[in-house]
């Protein structure tokens, strides 16, 4: 596979248009087992509803855009409960072939500048504790870890720490 040169992948906003490779990109993050809650893809009518509720509730929903090609996401969802309801909850990926190239930092910045302008106060995330990569762009760009939850995760018979970060807008 051809990979663009970073500089060359657009950040932009998600429209409708991306829900396909939205989904797609989201299954083969979530295949790798290793990053992310969920470890099956969405089926397209959900992947469809939950864009369509970011796009209708003004949610920061960010995608890395390669010539056409969706390789990577940022997304913010208010919480619903009103007294959280100044905060949101960050998702992300990029693919893999994509990594370590500033791409998640130019979606996370992105989507940071977008949940400001909407008027978020927070923004929570969690991180499993093997996943140091992401830990550390998460605080380059001002994440502060806020607590751990010791064995949060298990998956395959094996646990993992989940840390919990935040950053105040």
């Amino acid at each position: 596979m051809v990979v663009t040169a970073a500089s060359e992948v657009v950040i932009r906003p998600i429209t409708v248009a991306d829900i396909e490779q939205f989904c797609e990109v989201t299954t083969a993050v979530m295949r790798e087992r290793r990053y992310l809650a969920f470890v099956e893809g969405f089926p397209l009518d959900e992947a469809a509803a939950f864009v369509a509720r970011n796009l209708r509730l003004g949610n920061p929903h960010w995608v890395a855009d390669d010539r056409g090609r969706i390789v990577g996401w940022c997304d913010i969802r208010r919480e619903t409960i009103p007294v959280y309801a100044h905060a949101g909850h960050l998702g992300m990926g990029v693919l893999r072939d994509y990594r370590g190239r500033g791409i998640g930092e130019r979606l996370l910045r992105a989507s940071i500048d977008a949940a400001r302008a909407a008027g978020f106060e927070r923004i929570e995330l969690s991180v499993y504790s093997r996943n140091e990569r992401a830990a550390a762009l998460y605080r380059k760009v001002g994440f502060a870890h806020e607590g751990t939850r010791v064995r949060g995760k298990k998956l395959d018979g094996e646990y993992d720490d989940v840390h919990m970060m935040a950053l105040l807008l």
